[in-house]
């Protein structure tokens, strides 16, 4: 009787020590992760825990959120700045923007005035009958001193006398009840109806500060306010402090941000990027590039020599050519709401529904930070903050140890096609006091089973030895409280035959 002969590889072992990194496409690597939580990249090549956020504070029904020397909180229709209610807000979501001293709020057109510390209008009117126009200036009869400063764009409307007179202009001077123009602007007289005379701001959808001025966008057209004064949009008296203001034929502009000397609009698909020092050399140029997705404003982050943001393919980072896709081994990532920054060489991503992922910079791993959701991120000198979906405000890398974790790795590619027994694991793992570390198997796609147990007592390599088993695919789950770094996992192995 002929037996047949059947290959065997006999006695093998694989080590992973590349562990960590979540990659769901096909195309992964021995040691690459499909789920998880609780996990960062803080020293290395393992599978390792982050550092626990520490909650800070509570705020509910969060609408905005900005970062600098102190935090702006807006939440619940209440304004609070580092710490301190200073005024109140309509509902819904909030974009807000810092110039100099002054944190701008949309669409309330609200600013924070950060040296007074006061809530305050950016746009002013007056309104009143038996207004007197001279050949330069506005009289009114009493009340309140005119609420406009030297250098305030108004616009004048209600004249029927003289309705030339409707006109904008730019305030020389103010002094009690006069108003002082450029010399024979106004048919002199009294306006017997209603004139208003007011400083309007247009209503921004998404803005940026760059070079001290306040950048937005309104419908179809790209606005500048005046040099470090973000309440003037309309002042044009032919100087480098003037205004601006370019309509670009069509809106959907989903967010700005200054990347070196530009400021770049985004939609979706096209970046619209000002060059220049001043309006009259300012240029546009509109390329088709990858742009951010709508809901996603709060990814913008610039870093170093990187504009980082969440667009219709996944995260991209932006250096003045074609943007970059660090995200293609996570496949398609479909948000609506999204925020994100960069805090000590990583990358937070924060996605309504999916939970807060990492990627690590230098090393081009994504990892599954925590179940965690942001409206915004921000940073000061004392460290980052993340404002939860819920209303917790949490500083990252400052809570205490002792939360718990898990790392799913995708299953182990050991034998090409060919049955495989698995004999053994071999793991090296470093639990710290009082935290522990379980290790489960499966085998083909059935059920996790937990096998060992590791703690304190037992740090360094360990065998985990495997029950019966012959198949294709084995697939490992670690889970535990506190920190317990891994870093490798070797698989003990015998192959068959590719049909026996």
């Amino acid at each position: 009787m002929r037996i047949p002969f059947l290959r065997s590889g006999g006695r093998r072992s694989a080590v992973s020590e590349r562990l960590g990194g979540l990659f769901l496409t096909d195309n992964y690597s021995n040691g690459a992760l499909d789920g998880g939580q609780c996990l960062s990249s803080e020293g290395g090549m393992g599978i390792e825990q982050r550092l626990p956020p520490a909650v800070v504070g509570v705020y509910d029904k969060p609408q905005a959120f900005l970062g600098g020397e102190k935090l702006l909180v807006v939440h619940d229709g209440k304004v609070i700045y580092d710490g301190q209610q200073l005024g109140e807000v309509t509902e819904g979501p909030k974009t807000v923007a810092r110039v100099g001293r002054r944190i701008v709020i949309f669409p309330d057109k609200l600013y924070v005035d950060e040296k007074k510390g006061e809530l305050l209008p950016m746009e002013a009117e007056v309104s009143g009958v038996g207004f007197v126009f001279g050949s330069n200036t506005i009289s009114k009869n009493g009340g309140e001193p005119w609420p406009f400063r030297s250098g305030d764009a108004v616009e004048i409307s209600g004249c029927s006398v003289h309705p030339g007179n409707d006109l904008t202009l730019i305030v020389r001077k103010t002094e009690g009840q006069v108003l002082t123009f450029d010399d024979n602007a106004f048919d002199e007289g009294t306006e017997t109806g209603e004139v208003t005379v007011a400083r309007r701001v247009p209503s921004l959808e998404v803005m940026c500060e760059s070079g001290n001025r306040l950048w937005g966008c309104a419908g179809d057209t790209i606005y500048a306010s005046k040099p470090g004064d973000p309440l003037n949009f309309y002042v044009y008296d032919g100087l480098s402090t003037d205004s601006y203001a370019l309509g670009v034929g069509s809106g959907g502009f989903t967010a700005c941000g200054q990347y070196g000397s530009h400021v770049i609009f985004f939609k979706e698909d096209t970046a619209c990027k000002i060059y220049g020092t001043r309006p009259s050399n300012y240029q546009l140029m509109t390329t088709r590039i990858p742009g951010v997705a709508k809901g996603c404003a709060g990814t913008l982050w610039v870093d170093s020599e990187d504009m980082y943001y969440f667009g219709g393919g996944g995260l991209y980072a932006y250096s003045g050519g074609v943007p970059r896709l660090l995200s293609a081994q996570l496949g398609f990532i479909k948000a609506e709401e999204a925020c994100g920054g960069v805090w000590k060489g990583k990358y937070y991503l924060s996605v309504k529904g999916l939970g807060t992922l990492v990627y690590d910079i230098a090393a081009s791993k994504w990892l599954p930070w925590g179940p965690e959701e942001g409206v915004g991120m921000a940073r000061t000198d004392g460290g980052m903050f993340m404002l939860e979906r819920g209303g917790r405000l949490l500083q990252l890398d400052e809570g205490q140890d002792g939360e718990e974790w898990s790392a799913r790795l995708r299953p182990f590619k050991d034998g090409d096609n060919r049955h495989v027994t698995y004999l053994s694991l071999v793991i090296d793992a470093r639990p710290e006091d009082r935290a522990w570390m379980a290790v489960e198997v499966s085998f083909d796609g059935g059920a996790f089973k937990q096998l060992a147990l590791f703690d304190g007592r037992h740090r360094g390599i360990r065998p985990v030895y495997l029950p019966p088993n012959r198949g294709q695919r084995l697939a490992v789950r670690l889970k535990g409280r506190g920190r317990c770094p891994v870093y490798a996992i070797e698989r003990i192995f015998k192959l068959g035959s590719e049909t026996e």
